[in-house]
């Protein structure tokens, strides 16, 4: 009772800004939201921006990734790369979970007529989860996990300290990534359909390597959710 006090009193001297345009009033005004990027048509595997959405990509035909699906809700393009990375690099939390809502309203129906069993956020490095203070992935899956009612789950660690994927081509990503995770101590995956959680899925790389581990250990699925998905072919 204190605490939403406090915070209406704050609100009332500090009413919060639009994260896109500063204007007061709202986190996002509406005018901002209806310019967004939303995903729109994409590949019906690794949510590559398409003409149609009825079809695959090439380079999922040619090279599946192990993951089922990815759903996720934008283009990484203005603004929304710029609110990611605020979000990743500069701790402004307020964009995460903005943008998770705005995942929620797009992609909720597909998560009730398929929920998985357990959300798994892709892991950081010690050393980066110590640079950075905080993993957005588990903070997006915790999000996600207490509005669709699912455990959130660590069942990946990172054992390898990669070097930063951007940049990289789809080949020198997978190289990047080879035995970076393990399967945590204890966890069970067997006969389980999970939730890859991750901020932003570019060529597919971490998040095949991550599924790779998860299916090998016995999950029966594994699907990858973002909040965006870049334009970069496949993994």
């Amino acid at each position: 009772m204190v605490y939403k006090w406090v915070n209406n009193s704050l609100n009332r001297l500090l009413p919060p800004r639009c994260l896109c345009c500063q204007q007061a009033g709202q986190q996002l005004c509406p005018d901002c939201e209806v310019e967004l990027p939303k995903l729109g048509t994409h590949c019906q595997h690794c949510a590559l921006p398409l003409p149609q959405s009825d079809r695959l990509c090439r380079h999922c035909l040619r090279r599946p990734p192990r993951f089922t699906r990815c759903l996720s809700a934008f283009s990484y393009r203005p603004p929304i790369d710029q609110l990611l990375l605020s979000y990743k690099h500069a701790g402004h939390m307020a964009n995460g979970r903005v943008l998770a809502q705005l995942w929620m309203n797009c992609c909720g129906d597909d998560v009730r007529r398929e929920p998985p069993d357990a959300l798994i956020p892709i892991p950081l490095h010690w050393r980066r989860r110590w640079q950075r203070r905080f993993n957005q992935s588990r903070l997006l899956a915790e999000q996600w996990g207490d509005a669709f009612g699912l455990v959130v789950k660590d069942a990946l660690q990172r054992r390898v300290h990669t070097a930063a994927q951007q940049g990289l081509t789809a080949a020198e990503r997978r190289r990047n990534l080879r035995r970076a995770f393990v399967l945590s101590p204890r966890a069970n995956v067997t006969g389980k359909h999970l939730a890859l959680v991750d901020d932003v899925l570019t060529t597919g790389a971490t998040a095949n390597a991550a599924a790779v581990i998860l299916l090998d250990a016995g999950a029966r699925r594994v699907d990858i959710w973002c909040l965006a998905r870049t334009s970069e072919p496949g993994q």
